[in-house]
């Protein structure tokens, strides 16, 4: 969906402020000036009943008086203005999603907070209509889409190589400005702009997976801003710092959960037991690498049947089509799963260019072929169906400049107020024993615990995690131990 916002003049003018000092902050866009912006919203073009608005914020907040961008916001205003209490910012997740379009998409997911809440979405720098990144032309796929993902030979290697290292030097032909400055340390401070510029003396937050990790990028840096904040299945690494790619950390949880889950319907395409269910996904996935299926738009090899599964575990609400599309590949049809690893790639409100951007900017580690050749066999056994495309996925910062002065998570805020961490024990995406601990590494936070199989848990359906989400955000009633929501608990 190709995103049109209102552009907004700067507001930088305030009462009883001398002409003279709104047009040097018109010009010279201090950072104080920048904060003194009040956005002009006006009917979303796409949905009339959203109000769109354009602010501005630095390329480099190091030196914000010299090259401003844009940031496009979505705003769907409190129904109860007289019992409001402020803004309440989302972010879905990625990175890479355009929360502009996700609210227009779906203005009913946050509907119970709206009550009292202003929702604000905002595109991140770099997405949407945030100044976006484009390192291809509009349609062409990934260069590492064109070639093998799973590479067996030497040649193969090379050119899975040469794909990555190709890709990164495009990004900084067409945008070597704005790259290196699409980092999570650079949208946590574009927060603290947007949180001034709505007039709110805290941020109130909400952060579905990357999004959660991005509150605590933003956690770090602010902490004494920090209001009512939810991080649901927050997504944490540590950025600026090298990450470790350990082939024994991998797993098929998620998919054994869906293949258990699967096996037990009658009509299941894999079979009626869960050892030879697995068996038969993973010869379906591995027998793609040297015969993939011909599908409208390309072929489905043994990367993509991976991807287009995972893509179909994040809820289970999914796995209806993934069965289906399971016995349809097994027929030797394999169009609904390619087409789903292509919503994958690059699904509608997600750019992949930034999202690559922000998570090699987000580490300094940068592997070498030998590094990942020589664990592939490792990850085979750790994670038979999916673990040689997580290991090759790792080459994927290959050729990418590293960011310096980006650690993020280097070092978790101690004081904070009371934070809202939420997760789902069977998340496919998110491992739990990450969140948990994150649960345990912030002060004063409280954990709702879901037992789930889904990624993400607020308004999945699940009345006890929405109860606990909204009491907490509407009425400040901060739960005296965790939250356990069992399973059953989902409304009709």
């Amino acid at each position: 969906m190709k995103l049109r916002v209102y552009r907004a003049v700067l507001a930088a003018i305030l009462v009883g402020v001398p002409s003279w000092w709104a047009y040097n902050a018109l010009t010279h866009q201090t950072d104080e000036a920048l904060r003194a912006q009040r956005p002009v919203w006006a009917a979303c073009p796409e949905m009339p009943t959203v109000e769109c608005a354009t602010i501005r914020v630095p390329l480099d907040h190091e030196a914000p008086e010299e090259h401003p961008i844009d940031l496009a916001l979505a705003r769907l205003p409190a129904r109860h203005p007289d019992e409001r209490i402020g803004s309440l910012v989302v972010n879905y997740g990625g990175p890479g999603i355009a929360g502009v379009a996700m609210l227009i998409r779906d203005p009913e997911l946050f509907d119970e907070l709206r009550s009292r809440y202003d929702i604000v979405a905002f595109d991140p720098r770099g997405v949407g209509g945030s100044t976006p990144l484009n390192c291809r032309p509009k349609g062409e796929p990934l260069p590492s889409l064109t070639v093998d993902q799973t590479p067996d030979t030497p040649k193969e290697q090379a050119a899975l190589v040469k794909a990555v290292t190709a890709y990164a030097d495009a990004c900084r032909r067409q945008a070597g400005w704005l790259v290196p400055h699409l980092t999570t340390d650079a949208t946590a401070r574009d927060l603290d702009i947007l949180r001034s510029v709505l007039g709110d003396r805290e941020l109130t937050y909400f952060g579905y997976s990357y999004g959660g990790g991005l509150g605590v990028a933003y956690a770090q840096l602010f902490p004494d801003k920090v209001g009512r904040m939810v991080l649901d299945a927050p997504s944490v690494t540590a950025g600026g710092g090298p990450v470790e790619f350990d082939p024994k950390d991998l797993s098929d949880e998620g998919i054994n959960a869906f293949v258990e889950d699967c096996v037990k319907r009658r009509g299941c395409p894999l079979g009626d037991d869960l050892d030879l269910g697995l068996q038969n996904l993973n010869d379906f996935v591995q027998v793609r690498d040297g015969l993939p299926l011909d599908v409208s738009g390309g072929e489905l090899t043994d990367a993509l049947a991976t991807e287009g599964v995972i893509e179909l575990l994040y809820t289970t609400d999914d796995w209806p089509r993934l069965r289906r599309a399971l016995a349809d590949g097994l027929k030797g049809d394999g169009q609904a799963l390619y087409d789903a690893a292509m919503e994958f790639e690059a699904g509608d409100g997600l750019s992949m260019d930034a999202n690559i951007a922000i998570n090699c900017n987000d580490t300094s580690t940068r592997f070498e072929l030998d590094d990942i050749a020589g664990q592939v066999e490792t990850a085979r056994e750790k994670a038979p169906i999916s673990g040689a495309w997580q290991a090759w996925n790792s080459m994927a910062c290959t050729g990418w400049d590293i960011v310096v002065g980006n650690a993020w998570l280097a070092d978790l805020p101690r004081h904070l107020s009371p934070v809202m961490i939420v997760g789902t024990e069977g998340d496919p995406v998110v491992p739990y024993a990450a969140v948990r601990s994150l649960a345990t590494s912030l002060s004063e936070s409280v954990l709702v615990t879901l037992r789930g199989k889904s990624h993400t848990a607020y308004r999945s359906g699940d009345r006890c995690v929405n109860e606990a989400v909204e009491a907490y955000l509407l009425d400040g009633k901060v739960p005296a131990d965790e939250v356990k929501c069992p399973a059953g608990t989902r409304k009709s």
